[in-house]
């Protein structure tokens, strides 16, 4: 359902979206009917196909910080290295 954000603009999330285009009555049972649809399959293997994406984002993530960082030290260790040369 429809949330409203800080500005007070209604906003829809991507995921009811495309629940809605799949089948518009499965969202209507689900969303307005409060009632239980059955899972599919294919659910359960994009829920792990989707936690494994997040698992894998959160490491090239730390990685691409952790390049940076030792990046960084070797440029603050060559410009103090070369200070103290011109001292």
């Amino acid at each position: 359902m429809p949330r409203k954000n800080k500005d007070g603009k209604f906003i829809l999330a991507a995921g009811e979206i495309a629940h809605f285009t799949v089948c518009p009555e499965a969202w209507r049972l689900s969303m307005i009917e409060k009632k239980e649809t059955l899972e599919d399959p294919s659910q359960l293997v994009g829920r792990e196909l989707h936690k494994e994406w997040a698992k894998d984002y959160d490491e090239s993530i730390f990685f691409s910080r952790s390049v940076r960082l030792i990046i960084e030290i070797i440029l603050l260790l060559i410009l103090v290295t070369l200070l103290k040369a011109s001292i």
